[in-house]
């Protein structure tokens, strides 16, 4: 076990002292950050709700002809194309450069297609706004729960990872209402897609002032006083100790995923452990169930 120094520490916690504060309700600022987190969840719901409305308000608004089957087949479908695209792509970048930048960079995806739809003249331009907010889309679907679950107290990661599920719901039904309040105006649709951009607007502007790194990451990226610093605020005061020992722990689960890569490089001739982690995905009957 290593100090901030990269020494060897002894735990100060005792089992009991670790439950109690593992244990302990999250406070204000956790809750915020899983709400805040949230929003991306309320993107997706109001992204998937809105469509529909959308493509009955067009009319002969895209490249000056009434949408066929197929137009609208591929409009709504390309979002979710990329979705499946983007989102294993997020994972890779969530490890690399961080959870926070992806949100953000997700949130930047959000607005760009929102306004790309709004502005839309054609049917394939139409479909590129889409496709820019399916990215958006998979990208946050990804990153959110990951992010929230290592902010938060073990005992509290399941209710709190469950907002960006009730944000979805909450999107959707949004998306339901304002489609309905804007049905008979003259251009109404583009109104609809183009509201997508607010919310992921303001997340923006609270990832940028509010919402700290995972402290897992920084961890792996070597800045453990800062990760301890987050985790202190998220667990609350006189928790030190405990969050010690949590970082420790972290720092141990580290180690052990490096060496398991190292393993699986020497024993595939220089393979990725990437490859190895996907192919103990469906190997492992363990990984299969879940």
């Amino acid at each position: 076990m290593r100090g901030d120094d990269g020494q060897d520490e002894p735990s100060t916690v005792t089992m009991p002292q670790r439950e109690s504060e593992l244990h302990r309700s999250p406070g204000a600022w956790m809750w915020v950050l899983a709400f805040s987190a949230g929003i991306s969840g309320l993107l997706f719901g109001y992204d998937t709700g809105v469509i529909s409305a959308t493509l009955v308000s067009i009319d002969a608004d895209l490249s000056r002809r009434q949408l066929t089957t197929r137009d609208k087949s591929i409009i709504t479908a390309s979002t979710s194309l990329f979705a499946l695209v983007a989102s294993p792509a997020a994972g890779w970048a969530a490890d690399r450069w961080g959870r926070r930048r992806v949100l953000l960079a997700a949130d930047v995806l959000f607005v760009a297609g929102a306004v790309w739809q709004a502005v839309s003249g054609t049917v394939p331009a139409m479909v590129v706004g889409r496709s820019v907010v399916g990215a958006a889309v998979g990208a946050a679907s990804l990153v959110v729960p990951l992010y929230i679950s290592e902010l938060a107290p073990a005992a509290y990661r399941g209710r709190l990872i469950v907002i960006q599920i009730l944000m979805i719901t909450l999107g959707q039904v949004v998306a339901y209402v304002v489609g309905w309040m804007l049905s008979s105006a003259g251009g109404g649709w583009r109104w609809m897609v183009g509201l997508g951009a607010v919310p992921a607007g303001v997340q923006a502007a609270v990832v940028l002032a509010v919402l700290p790194e995972s402290p897992r990451w920084l961890v792996r990226a070597g800045r453990r006083p800062e990760a301890k610093r987050v985790l202190g605020k998220a667990f609350g005061s006189g928790s030190g100790p405990v969050v010690d020992e949590i970082v420790r722990g972290v720092e141990r689960e580290i180690r052990e995923e490096e060496g398991a890569g190292g393993e699986g490089r020497g024993s595939n001739g220089g393979g990725s452990s990437g490859l190895r982690n996907w192919t103990e995905l469906w190997a492992v009957q363990g990984n299969r169930k879940a």
